[in-house]
């Protein structure tokens, strides 16, 4: 960075700007981004660098600052973590204030999913599961594929070394899917105590009176002829056919 007395060694392979910078600057440019990967010149070519190895520490409930209390409790923990690009160990600083939430809670705030609830040691990022999501739809992509290709990416040369974490990620794959259908669905709250609130939209292909068929068609002078036809296709499409 500009100003900076320290030598430029590190450059972030997913930042568009390409800049060198030394370790300090590449840390506060990275304190909300801690699954960005570095590369670090050695004197004769670049090597792998993680975030984690130059000493960020990814900080809980106080907008990537690390907490004051943090050394409270067990103090800072790596967790493997699986983003678009790679996976990653990012060092966790947990927030340790006074009514802070729970762990599990302290990572979902980040749009992190834990593995568990109780002591998480891996955790996914929504963008990789929407990015799963939609390949497996689109392409039925298999989970078991899907994680091969992000070991590839976090080393092509030697896969085989890499974190397996495919029965995690086919856990929590199958966890995201039904989620997003109940958001889909309109559900609010899995509580049955609590009050149903309706945010789903209705279907636009059943019949709907004064929408997507006449209000009075009921009372359509060919009553004999069938002309609305609610149909299910084996593929769990409903759709209206009008004759």
């Amino acid at each position: 960075m500009v100003g900076c007395s320290f030598p430029p060694e590190y450059i972030c392979q997913d930042c568009d700007d390409g800049a060198s910078k030394c370790g300090m600057c590449a840390i506060d440019g990275h304190r909300r981004l801690p699954c960005h990967r570095l590369t670090k010149w050695n004197g004769k070519s670049f090597e792998k660098r993680s975030l984690e190895s130059i000493g960020l520490v990814f900080g809980m409930n106080h907008s990537g600052e690390r907490c004051p209390h943090e050394n409270t409790g067990s103090g800072s923990q790596i967790l493997t973590v699986m983003d678009t690009n790679s996976l990653h160990n990012v060092r966790i600083g947990w927030c340790r204030c006074a009514g802070a939430p729970e762990l599990h809670d302290q990572l979902l705030n980040v749009s992190l999913i834990p593995a568990t609830t109780l002591r998480p040691v891996t955790a996914f990022t929504f963008r990789v599961m929407k990015l799963f999501h939609m390949l497996n739809l689109v392409g039925r992509l298999t989970p078991w594929d899907f994680c091969g290709m992000i070991q590839r990416l976090t080393d092509n040369a030697d896969s085989r070394n890499v974190q397996d974490v495919y029965r995690q990620f086919n856990q929590i794959q199958r966890q995201w899917r039904a989620v997003r259908a109940w958001k889909r669905a309109g559900m609010t709250s899995l509580n049955a105590e609590s009050p149903i609130i309706g945010i789903g939209m209705d279907c636009v292909s059943c019949p709907m009176p004064g929408i997507n068929i006449p209000k009075n068609w009921r009372e359509d002078p060919d009553a004999g002829v069938v002309l609305h036809i609610e149909s299910i296709s084996d593929d769990l499409l409903v759709f209206l056919t009008v004759i």
